[in-house]
């Protein structure tokens, strides 16, 4: 049902046009996906539910791991994330992959120009036959997946820190793996997604393993 599903979600989801528009493949990269690398080897996935997509680089990497894996981004991919681009400019911590001011300001530049949602395609262009960009908010967007006959093995998390997305993608999709990023995000705050995820690990038994920003909950 799922690859019913998924060009059914293909059609009604379309890409915007990418022509001329320059790729950024920029990565906050956290740490410890690995995890999830070894989730989609090892594992039957064949379907897989982003939530929370940014420019790409991570559904790159998904793809990049498994040939016939296919992928639904949820994101708003809106304007407030030129805005948060624009933020990491100067501040080296979270332009890794850009250590150059000039390159970082143009990164910036590039995505108010564009627009997020057309540079992140344009990262994934070569994966159009596998991705599908749907534009909304979690969890409101998700029973809208499932009523659309879309069945994710792997749901990876990586959006507004709320323990409703965890909550929901359960209830809706009980057999599938989650994960996510974010496991040492704010310390100042006490890490806030790492107590929504044991809370929810400890109401639902679920088993908890985490390394650097990546969590995986286990039966």
């Amino acid at each position: 049902m799922s690859d019913t599903a998924f060009k059914k979600l293909q059609a009604q989801n379309p890409w915007p046009d990418t022509k001329g528009v320059t790729p950024w493949n920029f990565t906050l990269g956290g740490g410890g996906r690995h995890l999830v690398d070894t989730l989609i080897n090892v594992s039957e996935c064949r379907y897989m539910l982003e939530i929370g997509c940014f420019l790409g680089a991570s559904a790159r990497r998904w793809l990049t791991l498994k040939s016939d894996l296919k992928l639904v981004g949820l994101d708003t991919w809106d304007d407030r994330l030129i805005e948060q681009c624009k933020k990491y400019v100067g501040r080296p911590g979270l332009t890794r992959a850009y250590p150059d001011i000039k390159t970082q300001e143009r990164f910036a530049s590039d995505i108010e120009r564009q627009g997020p949602f057309p540079t992140a395609m344009a990262n994934l262009t070569e994966f159009k036959d596998r991705f599908v960009p749907v534009r909304g908010f979690s969890p409101g967007a998700l029973p809208d997946l499932k009523k659309a006959g879309f069945i994710p093995d792997i749901v990876y998390i990586d959006a507004g820190k709320k323990a409703e997305d965890l909550e929901v993608c359960h209830q809706l999709w009980p057999n599938a793996i989650i994960t996510g990023d974010d496991w040492h995000w704010n310390r100042t705050k006490g890490f806030p997604m790492r107590k929504i995820v044991t809370g929810f690990a400890e109401k639902n038994n679920f088993r908890v393993e985490a390394d650097h920003a990546t969590w995986v909950l286990y039966k």
